[in-house]
Parts: C-alpha cells; structure tokens; sequence
C-alpha cells in the first residue's frame, strides 16, 4: 500500500528538527529510521500531514567511552552498536543490538527510535532500563537529562515533550563492571521476543556484589528486579541462580495471548533468567560462553 499524502522537511541538527516540530504542531511526525514509521503509514495506520526527516543528521551518530560510561548517538544504529569496538568489550550491547529482528532492521533502525517507541517488547528498552541508562533530550527551549525508566514510565507514550527529542543514551559506566547477558526467546529472528532478560552481573572473590536484572515483553513496560535487597553477597552457585529465577518470575507481569499463556511466560522468564546468570558468571569469570543469546522457535 501507499502511505496518505504528507509534506516532507530535512532537518540539517536535532535543534532545527525541533523548530520545526514546534512550528508543524501535532500533525507532524519524525522519520529517522523508519523501521516502524514508514510500516504503519504504508498500512494508514499512520497520517502524519508532515514528515521531519533527522535520518541524515551525522552528528547523532557514533558510539564512545566518556568518564561517565558510555554514550551512544540517537541515529546510531543496532548494526552500527554491534560492530563497536565498546560492544566487543562489554558483550551484553552486542547480544542486544546483534539480535534484533534482520539485517535490514539492524542497519537501518535507531537506538532512540527504538526508545521513542516506547514498545514493551523492543529490546533496548529492556537492557537500557536494567542498566539505569539516562537520555539526553533537546528541545526548542534547550537540553535536560532523564533517566530511562522516567522516559519509559508508560507503554507506547514516552516522556518527551512535543517537540523534544533524544540526542543521545547514557550508560553509566558503574552499571557496565563485571560480566552481562542479554537473553531473548522469539518465534522469528524479524519477531518482537516472547520474553527477553538483560542481567550484569558485579562479582567479587566468587560472590556476588550487585545485579542489574530487567524483563522485556512480561509487563506493560521494562521491568525492573530487585534481587540485590535478597542475594547480594551470595555465592555465585547454581542454586543462586534459581533463587534469582524465582524473584524474576515473582516481579513479571505477563498476560496470555497468541505467545503464549502467562504461565508459560512465567516459565519462560524463569529459564531465560537462569541462561543470562550462566553466560554472564562466565563472561565475569573471563570466559568466552558458546551458549545462544537469542533462541527461535519458529
């Protein structure tokens, strides 16, 4: 199908991308990537009468070390992440950014579009929310910092003002020690997961010191676990990876549909938590895990 009749603008920065935002009002619609957008306009599910194109805007993109962690363009792309050099050396950004959907969806598709979607079932809302990850955000009156889990409090409505943009995601360099995972279990590789884990692990002399540990697609939004209040301090054993399991599958929230029963879910969660636990020990302990980060059974 054709998408409905729409005026096209090129911004040249993110800040004339939000002049323009603020002058075309709500009829007007972003295109970076265009993985999602351009879909749902060719089905009409979308009618933007307006088109602000940021896709060519080179400085939002790039992915590199700062004292405070690691900072990543808004128009950097999944592909463009796990070929990094800073994927390779924390592995958990390559088991995200590698994963997701295609070929053609990596090496077109942004981190930000990806945030601003604001989809439960995307995967870098998942990982970037178990890292504490901030955004930086700009806008026609200037530029402010929040946090992911502020920018992602609601499913499919991110909290970003009418013309503001992200120009870039911060990891704290803090939430990156030790070794990490992110995990995923799709009927396709193009498919959003059923259920996805990102989990880094912070060890000390064999124990375990702090956790980052949140769930994709079991809730109306990431969801965050809590399992340092419980287990820090534990010994890294197997048995700490089923009590980890269980708080997981205690925190999610799934509902049944055509994936599957919130039962399954439950179960899912649980296998999926014990799979990051095992690759992501392994990766602290300086191993190089050979198990599968994402799983199709499609």
């Amino acid at each position: 199908m054709y998408p409905a009749r729409f005026d096209y603008h090129r911004a040249e920065s993110l800040r004339e991308a939000t002049l323009l935002l603020e002058r075309l009002g709500p009829d007007a619609k972003v295109l970076a990537g265009g993985q999602t957008l351009l879909p749902m306009m060719k089905l009409r599910l979308l009618k933007p009468a307006q088109l602000v194109d940021i896709g060519r805007i080179s400085q939002a993109r790039g992915i590199c070390s700062t004292p405070a962690g690691i900072e990543i363009g808004a128009l950097t792309t999944h592909q463009a992440v796990a070929h990094s050099a800073l994927a390779r050396e924390f592995p958990i950004l390559k088991d995200c950014a590698g994963g997701i959907a295609d070929p053609q969806v990596r090496s077109l598709g942004t981190i930000a579009g990806s945030l601003a979607e604001a989809d439960p079932s995307s995967c870098w809302p998942a990982l970037l929310v178990a890292l504490n990850a901030d955004v930086r955000c700009v806008s026609p009156t200037g530029e402010r910092i929040q946090g992911v889990r502020t920018l992602l409090k609601h499913a499919y409505s991110p909290a970003l003002g009418a013309a503001e943009l992200i120009a870039a995601v911060i990891i704290p360099a803090a939430a990156l020690q030790g070794g990490g995972a992110f995990v995923a279990f799709k009927r396709a590789a193009a498919a959003y997961p059923t259920a996805s884990c990102a989990l880094q692990l912070q060890v000390r002399n064999g124990t375990l010191v702090q956790a980052h540990l949140a769930l994709g697609c079991v809730g109306m939004t990431p969801l965050v676990v809590d399992v340092n209040r419980h287990l820090a301090g534990a010994q890294l054993t197997p048995a700490l990876a089923e009590q980890m399991g269980e708080i997981a599958v205690a925190t999610a929230e799934p509902l049944t549909d055509n994936k599957g029963s919130e039962e399954y879910k439950r179960s899912l969660v649980r296998g999926l938590v014990r799979r990051a636990f095992r690759i992501a020990t392994a990766r602290a302990a300086g191993q190089a895990p050979v198990e599968p980060t994402h799983t199709y059974y499609g």
